[in-house]
């Protein structure tokens, strides 16, 4: 048997070279394969020592465990900002595992995960037989988020996710409304609702946050909402009331002074009773439910009002954000009156105000050489 400072090869009845070392316990770990010469066994324990030296060694024995297994524990114990994943976010991470990423890829050991595989399976995600690009790149992120904490656990080498702007969503443009579309929308509702459509339209809250709103959240005398809670529905578990899922989640909005009779009417004929009272039930009395809600409340007035096929409640978001920033909001009270700590959603909103004007002054220039056109004719 050879002997060097550290570690030992040995000579097999094979003719073949085994190399063994000690680990962090002082247990002795062979190598994942033999090797011809002596030399070679002792040069993969030189390699070996210098990774442990610098923090890049790799047990040969990790990684064993499938992505499937290891991704259900990440999504278990994952921690962000030091507390666990929200429960609706940690139902939508397992549905994308389950729908879209443990098909393919659930059953492969994490060490066995390379750039290839990966890249097979965004290829046909997001393909034209796939759920489309911004699923695809949510499934990404999901995926590489995972990795990078098997790169941290030294379960692997290296994260295999590296396909340069897959996680970057290129949403379709959503549908922009008038404002007599969306007063078209306000009147298709029944009498129960339509403050909340002027709500969620005027003042850009979430229906998780409408849903939550109490009696107290709202000041008609200053003129405000103030959005302290929101409501999470899982399914499977009880729905669930909880603070925003960001810190400028929780703000005080300015409502517009033309909505105030509405509400008035609404707290006197709808809402519960009492400072706690939700500010929007049902015809019963109970929550309203998100898929309940867009069912039969929000996809008949929506036909009825003429809005584009597809378009969403969450679109009243985008729409009263636009008209913000059409009447000149920063991106600072963008941030603010939609509740967001990036400014990135803003710049959206704001960016899509001047390709706008930018189109108004193509066309009145347009407009013009059209008239100097006739003049001389």
């Amino acid at each position: 048997m050879g002997r060097r400072a550290w570690g030992t090869v040995r000579r097999l009845p094979s003719g073949r070279y085994q190399a063994r070392y000690p680990d962090a316990s002082g247990k002795q770990v062979s190598a994942p394969h033999t090797f011809a010469t002596k030399a070679d066994g002792n040069r993969w324990l030189a390699k070996v020592q210098t990774e442990l030296d610098s923090g890049r060694w790799i047990d040969p024995r990790a990684g064993q465990e499938t992505l499937e297994v290891y991704a259900e524990r990440w999504v278990d114990t994952r921690l962000v900002r030091g507390q666990p994943l929200a429960p609706r976010t940690a139902e939508l991470y397992r549905a994308q595992l389950k729908n879209h990423i443990s098909p393919a890829l659930g059953s492969t050991p994490l060490r066995q995960l390379d750039a290839s595989a990966i890249r097979g399976w965004y290829g046909k995600l997001s393909g034209p037989d796939g759920p489309g690009q911004v699923t695809a790149a949510k499934c990404y992120r999901l995926l590489r988020a995972i990795c990078t904490t098997a790169v941290d656990d030294n379960l692997i080498a290296r994260n295999p996710c590296s396909i340069r702007g897959a996680g970057q969503e290129r949403s379709s443009e959503r549908p922009m409304f008038t404002v007599a579309q969306v007063q078209a929308l306000v009147d298709a509702v029944e009498d129960r609702w339509r403050s909340l459509i002027l709500l969620a339209a005027w003042t850009g809250l979430r229906i998780g946050e409408l849903s939550a709103l109490r009696r107290e959240d709202l000041d008609l005398t200053a003129g405000t909402v103030s959005v302290r809670s929101s409501v999470v529905d899982v399914i499977g578990q009880e729905r669930s009331y909880g603070p925003p899922k960001s810190a400028a989640g929780r703000r005080t909005v300015a409502i517009p002074p033309h909505l105030i009779d509405d509400l008035e009417h609404h707290l006197a004929t709808y809402a519960q009773p009492g400072a706690q009272g939700l500010v929007f039930v049902g015809p019963k009395g109970g929550p309203i439910r998100r898929n309940n809600f867009s069912a039969r409340v929000w996809a008949p007035a929506a036909e009825a009002a003429g809005l584009p096929p597809g378009s969403h409640l969450h679109d009243l978001r985008g729409w009263g954000a636009t008209l913000a920033a059409r009447h000149g909001a920063t991106t600072r009270e963008l941030m603010h009156r939609l509740g967001h700590a990036s400014p990135t959603a803003a710049l959206r909103y704001q960016r899509a105000e001047q390709e706008r004007d930018a189109a108004l002054a193509a066309a009145m220039s347009a407009a013009l050489k059209r008239s100097e056109g006739a003049a001389s004719s």
